[in-house]
């Protein structure tokens, strides 16, 4: 078993080598695969989150659920390593937060059992749900509440088949994780 730290510094290394053509079109394809999919397509409501350059870029899929009338809500950190989710519409604008992602600022915050579906970032994920994340516990915290479905799309260098890393009391699994290729 290797640490959550270790993993995390080799996926991200192995995301930041990924040539940006192959990146963007294996990308594409994850998202395909979610919009084409029955947890997707009888979600109403989802929580998206708004990437970071090293991780499968968003934007489309969030342009997606608003072109087919979704409600969409990204996330904005609170004190006290917790979030909220915010719905995007009017008198929403958007400011980098501590950890350099774009926040939502204005616009109200979703209950959480409004929402059907979230699409939960990571740094690596195991065919099994397991899931490490960017390692502050955010999703993890909102997740242990959370009653919808959970899904997450991993690239090739984020897929693992079985868990290799020591999982803690706290980690929630994702429900369905979407992938292209065979993990080592």
């Amino acid at each position: 078993m290797q640490t959550k730290d270790v993993i995390r510094k080799n996926v991200i290394n192995a995301l930041d080598r990924m040539v940006p053509a192959d990146k963007a079109a294996e990308s594409q394809q994850l998202i395909d695969g979610l919009v084409g999919s029955s947890i997707w397509q009888d979600a109403k409501s989802i929580g998206l989150t708004m990437s970071a350059a090293v991780e499968l870029d968003t934007r489309p899929l969030i342009a997606q659920a608003l072109a087919a009338g979704k409600q969409v809500s990204v996330p904005k950190t609170r004190p006290h390593r917790q979030m909220t989710f915010i719905t995007l519409g009017a008198g929403v604008s958007f400011e980098a937060s501590a950890f350099g992602i774009q926040e939502p600022v204005g616009g109200r915050s979703i209950d959480p059992n409004q929402m059907d579906l979230i699409v939960v970032p990571g740094v690596a994920f195991a065919d099994d749900g397991s899931r490490i994340g960017f390692g502050a516990g955010y999703y993890d915290r909102y997740l242990a509440a959370f009653k919808g479905e959970t899904v997450s799309l991993a690239l090739s260098p984020q897929r693992f088949r079985k868990r290799t890393w020591t999982a803690d009391s706290f980690d929630i699994k994702i429900k369905q994780i979407i992938s292209l290729k065979e993990a080592d």
